[in-house]
């Protein structure tokens, strides 16, 4: 049954206490069981197989609905403010952990971490109850999208605050902790190199590269496709026009692959170190290297090193600058966008990106941010960017791609997109979601920038960090690229 909320006090449903300042309207509490939840939250069946594989399981949920802001809200989007919604619940259990993920009215997912026990004290207090802060902030959604993007959680137009546990002993990895998304990757991402061919470049289920592979690789020019954080080769670059595609078979006389690897949990030095070792001894190979996010970093890291010939190198929305996102401060933004991406976005992969980026939320939420060095690696302010900025430029041509992403009305990524938190991230900078525009292809200093070579797509385009591949100008540009 609804309760009033109570704009200036407290309102008790069950063993759940809810604080809404400055906000009419009424909440419901939903347990797993309930019959209307299914109903109200629109959960899509990849994001519950996805919370399923990674152990998350639903405590409760929260909706609140017809609701109304009778005082000016404080402060973004983001939470933080004075007038934030707290919701207090009761806690785990021993041997649990907690986060909660919130959908905003307009289908926007965040997640957010308990305000009352430090994350790290989590593990040893299961008798207590816990407390979580979302902004109160009222989103409209857009009334030209009607309900043709619901999102993976959100009942659009209505509040939903799902408190979400999982065991802080995985039973095939192992306690909840730093390096647990190292473990993860170890566990569900393969350190390989496949074909993509025509057929099946938007399927995980291409073999790894034996011998014969590598010698048919070694036999002239190859095109060599890296795949950013989070992602999987057909993740990446599904997106890529099957014409185009096939093309690109014809030039290189089928001679395209994909390198997967770890994105989270390693630098991309290790990556390009591995992909070196997998190179058998006597085999020779040339390859041009298209890049997305992440990769980049990779591809120059192979294209620096002498195992591999790398004549040219394309990086579609690389992070040479780094990106704000992927601080220690920004990691709870990271996750969210990433997440937004994942739903909004289709044919990327949702259940593939969002395994990783789940078992990242449960190492977070437990206060352990060590092992992390894959996203560390796009951190401007640590050693291994600033590393890499400072070496002499690999003798590739280096080419670039970059978008600044400004969504058309009614686009789902618009709930995103027009959030204020986001320009106080970037600091109103240019950007695709994810990555600084400029970043992409200019770093003051670094030698081989800016990238005098590059496609630089307007905010009329709308072009945000995980479309680059399915935009026809990007395929031409390729086209007109490769090879080098």
């Amino acid at each position: 049954m609804a309760e009033p909320l109570r704009p200036d006090g407290d309102v008790f449903v069950e063993d759940v206490v809810i604080r809404t300042p400055g906000l009419t309207g009424e909440v419901e509490v939903y347990r797993p069981t309930s019959p209307g939840m299914r109903g109200e939250e629109q959960t899509t069946e990849d994001f519950l197989v996805a919370l399923q594989d990674a152990g998350l399981d639903e405590q409760l949920s929260v909706v609140i609905s017809q609701h109304q802001e009778i005082t000016p809200a404080d402060g973004t989007r983001g939470s933080g403010g004075a007038d934030d919604i707290e919701v207090n619940v009761p806690a785990p259990g021993d041997g649990n952990g907690q986060v909660l993920l919130y959908a905003a009215e307009d289908g926007s997912l965040s997640w957010h971490f308990s305000v009352d026990v430090p994350p790290q004290a989590q593990p040893d207090r299961g008798g207590d109850r816990r407390t979580y802060r979302v902004p109160r902030a009222v989103v409209p959604p857009d009334e030209q999208e009607g309900d043709t993007h619901r999102g993976i959680l959100g009942a659009v137009g209505k509040k939903v605050l799902k408190v979400l546990v999982f065991p802080l002993v995985d039973p095939v990895l192992g306690k909840v902790g730093d390096h647990f998304a190292h473990k993860w990757e170890d566990q569900h991402r393969r350190n390989r190199v496949r074909w993509m061919t025509v057929d099946g470049y938007r399927s995980g289920d291409a073999p790894s590269f034996g011998d014969a592979d590598w010698a048919t690789l070694g036999e002239g020019r190859a095109l060599l496709l890296v795949h950013g954080t989070f992602s999987t080769p057909q993740g990446g670059f599904g997106g890529i026009p099957q014409a185009t595609m096939t093309e690109l078979h014809e030039r290189y006389d089928g001679r395209v692959a994909a390198f997967e690897h770890h994105s989270v949990s390693v630098t991309p030095k290790e990556n390009a170190d591995l992909l070196a070792s997998l190179v058998p001894a006597g085999v020779s190979v040339e390859v041009d290297v298209v890049t997305h996010s992440r990769g980049g970093l990779v591809g120059r890291e192979i294209a620096s090193a002498a195992a591999i010939a790398v004549p040219g190198l394309v990086m579609v929305a690389c992070p040479n600058a780094g990106t704000v996102l992927a601080d220690r401060e920004h990691l709870s933004d990271l996750l969210d966008r990433i997440t937004d991406l994942a739903q909004f976005v289709p044919d990327n992969g949702v259940t593939d990106t969002l395994g990783l980026l789940l078992a990242v939320v449960k190492q977070v939420a437990v206060g352990a941010v060590g092992g992390l060095d894959g996203l560390m690696a796009m951190n401007p302010e640590e050693p291994y960017l600033a590393g890499l900025n400072g070496r002499p430029a690999p003798a590739a041509l280096l080419r670039a791609v970059a978008a600044d992403y400004e969504p058309p009305r009614g686009a789902p990524l618009a709930r995103v997109a027009r959030d204020g938190a986001t320009d106080l991230v970037f600091d109103k900078a240019d950007n695709d979601l994810v990555v600084p525009t400029l970043g992409c292809w200019d770093v003051e200093g670094s030698a081989g920038f800016p990238i005098a070579d590059r496609l630089v797509l307007e905010a009329s385009a709308s072009v945000d960090h995980n479309s680059y591949f399915r935009q026809a100008e990007v395929a031409q540009q390729l086209l007109d690229w490769l090879p080098t």
